[in-house]
This record gives C-alpha cells, sequence and structure tokens, in this order.
C-alpha cells in the first residue's frame, strides 16, 4: 500500500501542477483580453471625441474672411470679405483689424465692425462702415495678398451657442462663453 499510495501523491502533484499552468495560461489570457479591450475602448473613447469635435467645429470652420479691394459707385474700397458658407446664421460677430501700415508706408485704416446676426452669404468690411455690407454673387472682390496688416480678428457666436475666434493667422479657436468661470480657461485650442 506504500508504494501506492506514493503513486497517488505524485499523480495528484502532477495533476495540480497541470492545473496551476493551465489556470496561470488562462489568467495570462484573460490579461490579455483585459488589456485589449481597454485598448479598443480608449479608441473607440478618442474617436468619438474627434467625431464630437469635427461636429462642433462644421459651421465655425465653414466662416472665412481675407483682404480686399473692391469697386463701389465707381470708387475703389479697401475691406475685409468675410464669407458665411455654412447652412445657418452666426451670431454676435465682430470683426476688428488695427491700425496697420502697408509695405509702401501708406497707412491701414482700424475697422470695428459688428453685427448681431449674420446670415450666410458674403460681407465686405470696410473702415467707413460699422456694419457688414452684403456683397452679391455676382460682384467681384479683388484679393490683397501678401500683407498680414491687412489681416483683422473675428469673433462670433455659431448656431449652437459656441463661441469662436479667427485671427490674423487664420487659426480658429473655441473660446470660453462670457462669463464664464475663470477656472475654465479662456480658449481652448483650435485643431
Amino acid at each position: 500500500m506504500g508504494i501506492w499510495a506514493d503513486i497517488a501523491e505524485i499523480i495528484g502533484a502532477l495533476a495540480t501542477a497541470t492545473a496551476l499552468f493551465f489556470v496561470a495560461k488562462a489568467t495570462r489570457h484573460s490579461r490579455q483580453t483585459v488589456e485589449e479591450s481597454q485598448r479598443m475602448r480608449r479608441l473607440e473613447a478618442e474617436r468619438d471625441q474627434r467625431a464630437i469635435t469635427t461636429a462642433e467645429r462644421r459651421q465655425a470652420g465653414r466662416v472665412a474672411f481675407w483682404p480686399v479691394k473692391k469697386k463701389f459707385q465707381g470708387k475703389e474700397q479697401w475691406g475685409i470679405e468675410l464669407v458665411n458658407s455654412s447652412e445657418a446664421p452666426i451670431f454676435r460677430l465682430t470683426l476688428e483689424r488695427p491700425e496697420g501700415v502697408t509695405r509702401r508706408d501708406h497707412p491701414i485704416p482700424a475697422i470695428k465692425a459688428t453685427a448681431k446676426i449674420l446670415p450666410p452669404g458674403r460681407y465686405f468690411f470696410s473702415h467707413q462702415d460699422r456694419w457688414p455690407v452684403y456683397i452679391d454673387a455676382s460682384h467681384v472682390c479683388e484679393p490683397l495678398p501678401g500683407n498680414i496688416d491687412y489681416m483683422g480678428t473675428v469673433t462670433f457666436m455659431d448656431s449652437d451657442g459656441r463661441h469662436w475666434v479667427r485671427g490674423a493667422d487664420g487659426k480658429l479657436q473655441q473660446q470660453a462663453p462670457e462669463g464664464a468661470v475663470a477656472s475654465q480657461g479662456a480658449v481652448h485650442s483650435g485643431l
């Protein structure tokens, strides 16, 4: 009976070792599955965040402006053309351009114009008007490339209530709404 007891103990030890081997292998596989699941969840969250950011920027990204010359009633006017090519109006628009100087040392007058609502379309801003002037689709304005001093800064609210600023460098950034708590931060980076 002694030898059979020893054989039974050896078989029991081998079965325990085999069971431990499979438990360790299953644990390793389970850990890998959890890690893969967490990685997939992070990827999904990042994709969802990108989709939200893209949707948030959709209307604001369709508001652009540049310096132009236009002929109006036989006179040449210099100013800024702003295009809202989105499908909805923008609100509380302010376009500001500080005084500047051309490459030939001619003064560039400051512009400060506002509009409470600006439907989709083309608009002309100049130092002579406090309000934007609608540009008919058939009217051609000549762009003025080359001098950043002709550019300005536009702030507005989109139709979903988000506040935006597009600077002279062309970057679009989301702003905290007026009166927001300072701890929330004033400007969020653009993409």
